[in-house]
């Protein structure tokens, strides 16, 4: 039964269940105080721990807050951030695979969460639908709510587990019938919750697609990529080449893309981003800018302006850059290691599970999904229910502790 106290209508019974992946965090860290850690496998958050079940963090990156000065760590940034951050933030995500005849301009947002918030506001009209896989990260469905915008989903994978180019453009085509505009995301590389990555050959089918839509020049086509994983997901040099496809691309389509510092330098906590437009036209991309920047001072004002020192910083400095470019890279083979022993094992099973390339996440498909994962408690693995399936936190579980997981999950199903 709902009740509405003293908040006006559209928030009536806001926040009444819990976010379901903190919830299981605050069971596994529960279960960790009452038994021991030894004892519990945590499966359930989005961050990267170390072999000992320590919060992971670059040394490079601590030595480096000890060192700035204060006003640089805690004074107040620009609204739009810091000119050589946002320069930084374009370099960064690119790295040599700009494309051809296009126009690039960044604007500091409070991680990626920031920036998908600025593209559902102000790239949707109150009421209409942005396009999310129907595998996802559950803040989009938030973010949208939250801003009167509503989410249609298309199937991420068809019944051989490859990229859906058909329901994209059938869900596509059917949301431009009644919008004169479509905010489509893709979260790639190293995609939450499933780990899988958009292949080159799927990005050019999925361009020429949005090319003929649009051809009708009434019609706005606004393609969201969330690269927050970008780092984990392989050398950067191959993970950025898909970048190069989107060039000369008619001026009513704009491509905009989420860049992190959350997960790329394990900051997570210091809410730092960017969203960054890429077009083939000047004037949209500076659209983008100042609209975006009169959003933010609307909104939270501004970011944190140690976070961006960083980024401006690392791409001056080679060697402050190598150190953690090293750093990053031995995680991202731990986290290779892991997934292999737990994809394995499933393997071995029978345990079916999406296709995995990399990243922080590995799901398997589960009608049963809440029923499982409860059962799953029971030998002290904290993972989280999905609607149709169960999330393992791939990042945050010690290599000692993958072995069996996989057998067990099977068990629960």
């Amino acid at each position: 039964m709902s009740s509405t106290f003293m908040v006006a209508s559209h928030a009536a019974n806001k926040g009444a269940k819990p976010d379901p992946v903190f919830a299981v965090s605050k069971a596994a860290t529960d279960a960790i105080a009452a038994i021991g850690k030894e004892k519990v496998v945590n499966a359930s958050i989005g961050a990267i721990y170390d072999e000992e079940e320590q919060f992971a963090s670059f040394p490079a990156v601590q030595n480096y807050f000890k060192q700035i000065s204060p006003e640089e760590l805690m004074n107040y940034a620009p609204i739009g951030g810091l000119p050589d951050f946002l320069q930084a933030a374009i370099d960064v995500t690119f790295q040599g695979n700009f494309p051809e005849n296009s126009f690039a301009r960044a604007v500091a947002t409070p991680g990626g969460t920031g920036a998908i918030r600025h593209l559902f506001f102000n790239y949707l009209e109150q009421g209409q639908k942005a396009l999310i896989p129907d595998w996802s990260w559950g803040n989009y469905r938030t973010i949208a709510h939250e801003h009167q915008r509503d989410i249609d989903t298309y199937m991420l994978f068809d019944e051989n587990n490859r990229f859906n180019i058909n329901s994209l453009k059938e869900k596509t085509g059917a949301l431009l019938k009644v919008q004169d505009r479509v905010v489509v995301v893709f979260n790639t590389p190293a995609h939450n919750p499933t780990g899988h990555s958009v292949t080159d050959a799927d990005w050019v089918q999925i361009i020429d697609f949005m090319k003929e839509c649009a051809q009708d020049q009434q019609k706005k086509i606004i393609l969201l990529l969330d690269i927050a994983y970008i780092e984990f997901a392989g050398e950067p040099e191959e993970t950025r080449k898909f970048f190069r496809l989107f060039h000369d691309l008619p001026q009513n389509i704009l491509v905009t893309i989420a860049f992190s510092m959350s997960k790329s330098f394990l900051i997570y906590g210091m809410r730092s981003g960017a969203l960054i437009g890429l077009s083939s036209s000047q004037e949209v991309v500076n659209e983008l800018s100042q609209v975006n920047i009169a959003s933010n001072r609307g909104v939270w004002s501004n970011g944190t302006r140690g976070a961006q020192r960083l980024l401006a910083d690392v791409w001056k400095n080679p060697q402050l850059k190598e150190a953690i470019d090293q750093e990053r890279a031995a995680y991202r083979q731990l986290m290779a290691k892991r997934a292999g022993i737990f994809m394995e094992e499933a393997q071995e099973v029978g345990l079916n599970t999406f296709p995995y390339h990399s990243g922080f996440f590995i799901t398997i498909p589960a009608a049963n999904s809440a029923e499982a994962t409860q059962k799953l408690t029971q030998d002290h693995i904290y993972a989280l229910a999905l609607n149709k399936g169960i999330r393992i936190a791939i990042c945050g579980i010690p290599t000692y502790k993958i072995p069996g997981i996989a057998g067990k999950i099977k068990k629960a199903l």
